[in-house]
């Protein structure tokens, strides 16, 4: 009979059937016609599509579509469901929902940063976290063989085994994770999903789909991503970029976005973006293509009101300044730990290589191993260039007679930041921009401020510039916008009604608009105010600096315009910076934006104003953002930031009152526990 006329069961047996299932998967990773493989398989085209059909079903990526010369076959290996995943949280009793944002672990790098990453997880049980979202490129991914520099792991299931095996397993705590750009090149290359054959091995670690997930928290909205876009000079640029591009009911009350190796937060469109760090050392393709790495986590509280809706999101940074270059070295790679299993040398693996790295004891002569595995001296050299590749120490030595293995056994990396009791704890009130004089002023949301900071048990507020409008003869509109004119009213009402708080100190430079009045008539700003209210302090004109609990602050009140990148300018500011001048906060006014960074190790951020949008930002299109910001920050005994919690409070438009100096006895000044001055 023809083979081709009988049925594939009456051909084949169980484990021959197998063996055609694994042959047609192969060939089709190519594209192929199933005439053809009718033709080299020996069987129907109908027999061909059964198969094909149960391979679907059993989540197989297998594309089928008909052409003029009949259905064509690809095999795209796992299923990737090409719809944005979805996947959802429920607030506590609290109406919170608490987790650790992370990104870019690149396991399989020699640049990887295990010790790091069970730090992160260490802390998370420690602030009592049992959620951990990772955005993308959980694996190092796969690299050219001309990169031999970058990867210790270079096969896809090689390093599904490494992270399965070695990624932080904590009681309590569940991962939840999407691929990205660099995990996809497994599929690309393989046609394996390393996201969800990690998920399949590890109960703790659940897997959120390809580049992009929705969650939601109760009624917010929260988005996970990660970026398949480079990396741009512009730190904010792609976040905002992305955020533009929302249409109105498909924004994100949150969006996390991963790959970009950088840590950052603001709010753009009612989006509160938060860019998430790496747990990566800088690799040889970040020095390459010159991209900034910063490497940490953010500790994030989502807090929801009784309707379930965003009420507050409370978010600490932790940066690490410090890696460890060696820290793939003397961590375990996954092999079958059968004792004492036949071992076949023939194999060249990195599989066979460890399994005889096991036997290997400090003091073996190399003669009786050589002779326990049958191999030249040539085999011996290729096993110590393996291990070599793998992080294993093995020198061969001489007492002059003989020589033997020197096996130098890595203690695997450690890191452990101080905890946040172990600091110490600094809280500030920030603010800027206030213009006093200006129709727009905001005073009543200035002393709201105060107001709170008080509650809070703060001491210490920071004003980054323009305190009053000033005076600008050269501009004939001025008086118009002004409710109060010249330096006696402007200086005077300042005095007056600047809010006053027993024990509260205000430290404060000048900016530009409070320099015109040194300009028009040399008038001092800082003289007069510093002896009318000896409860603010004068640090400098357009540039001042104070140190507090040994970590250096700098209040910088620059000139020039604006951008529209939210990080353009301040980027500028740092990198003028020289190392030895680097403070560790660095507080930009003048911009009336809010944006906090970090960027050369500097905790940067842009100071919102408390000033309504003027005519002149109207007729230029620029952003006025108004509010202030709470700082805490945790530092150690020698100054440097663990951690830090940049707290926006931000005001909308409903809560400005419009052209404030037609009816300026309204605010009234504000004074808690009658200071005298």
């Amino acid at each position: 009979m023809d083979r081709r006329q009988m049925t594939f069961k009456e051909v084949f047996n169980e484990d021959q059937e197998e063996e055609m299932i694994e042959e047609l998967l192969e060939i089709i990773k190519k594209e192929k016609n199933i005439s053809s493989l009718s033709e080299t398989l020996g069987i129907s085209e109908f027999e061909i599509l059964g198969m094909v059909h149960d391979l679907i079903q059993n989540g197989k990526n297998i594309i089928v579509k008909q052409y003029d010369d009949g259905f064509h076959l690809l095999n795209k290996g796992d299923i990737v469901d090409s719809k944005t995943a979805q996947y959802s949280f429920e607030t506590d009793e609290a109406n919170e929902f608490k987790f650790v944002a992370i990104s870019d672990t690149r396991l399989g790098s020699k640049s990887q940063q295990l010790a790091i990453l069970n730090d992160i997880y260490r802390k998370a049980q420690e602030m009592g976290i049992h959620n951990v979202i990772l955005c993308g490129n959980i694996s190092a991914g796969l690299k050219p063989i001309t990169d031999t520099e970058s990867n210790f792991i270079d096969s896809t299931q090689a390093q599904i085994d490494y992270i399965v095996a070695n990624y932080p397993k904590y009681d309590g705590i569940k991962t939840y994770f999407i691929t990205g750009k660099e995990d996809s090149k497994h599929l690309s290359v393989n046609n394996i999903n390393i996201g969800k054959r990690i998920a399949d091995q590890r109960d703790d670690m659940i897997y959120l789909g390809e580049d992009i997930c929705d969650i939601n928290i109760d009624r917010i909205k929260m988005q996970v991503m990660s970026s398949r876009l480079g990396k741009t000079y512009t730190i904010s640029y792609r976040p905002q970029q992305t955020i533009d591009a929302y249409r109105s009911e498909d924004k994100p009350d949150i969006l996390l976005y991963g790959g970009l190796l950088q840590m950052e937060k603001f709010k753009h469109r009612d989006v509160n973006c938060i860019s998430i760090p790496s747990v990566c050392a800088t690799d040889k393709e970040m020095k390459t293509k010159r991209y900034s790495n910063t490497i940490g986590a953010w500790y994030v509280t989502v807090e929801a009101d009784p309707q379930g809706k965003l009420k507050e999101i409370h978010a600490i940074d932790s940066p690490y300044y410090v890696t460890n270059k060696n820290d793939y070295k003397g961590t375990s790679i996954k092999v079958d730990s059968s004792p004492r299993k036949a071992i076949d040398m023939d194999n060249a693996s990195i599989e066979t290589a460890l399994k005889v790295y096991n036997y290997v004891r400090n003091g073996m002569s190399i003669d009786t191993f050589m002779s326990k595995f049958h191999i030249s001296y040539k085999e011996l050299s290729g096993l110590l260039h393996i291990w070599e590749y793998c992080g294993k120490q093995v020198e061969i030595v001489s007492n002059g007679n003989e020589m033997f293995f020197k096996k130098n056994v890595l203690k695997k990396a450690t890191y452990s930041k101080a905890s946040m009791d172990d600091l110490t704890c600094t809280e500030l009130l920030v603010v800027s921009d206030t213009h006093f004089g200006n129709i727009h002023n905001q005073l009543h949301l200035l002393n709201d401020l105060y107001r709170e900071a008080y509650n809070r048990g703060i001491t210490t507020v920071l004003h980054v510039g323009d305190m009053t409008d000033g005076n600008y003869p050269n501009r004939p509109e001025n008086p118009r916008l002004q409710f109060l004119h010249g330096f006696d009213e402007q200086i005077g009402y300042v005095s007056e009604m600047y809010p006053y708080v027993d024990g509260m100190t205000t430290y404060y430079i000048l900016g530009s608009h409070d320099e015109t009045h040194y300009k028009n008539g040399q008038a001092t700003v800082d003289r007069w105010l510093m002896k009318e209210r000896p409860d603010m302090k004068f640090l400098g004109q357009d540039k001042g600096e104070i140190t507090i609990n040994k970590v250096k602050y700098v209040l910088d009140h620059p000139g020039g315009g604006s951008a529209q990148s939210l990080s353009y300018k301040p980027q500028k500011r740092i990198e003028i910076l020289e190392s030895h001048m680097k403070p560790k906060v660095l507080l930009i006014g003048h911009y009336h934006k809010s944006y906090h960074f970090l960027y050369r190790n500097i905790q940067c951020i842009q100071v919102p104003a408390l000033c309504g949008k003027t005519q002149f930002q109207q007729k230029q299109g620029l952003i006025n953002s108004v509010g202030g910001y709470f700082l805490k920050v945790w530092s150690d005994k020698k100054g440097n930031i663990q951690y830090m919690e940049p707290e926006e409070i931000s005001y909308k438009e409903k809560d400005l009152w419009k052209e404030t100096g037609k009816d300026k006895a309204k605010v009234k000044k504000l004074t808690i526990d009658k200071g005298i001055y």
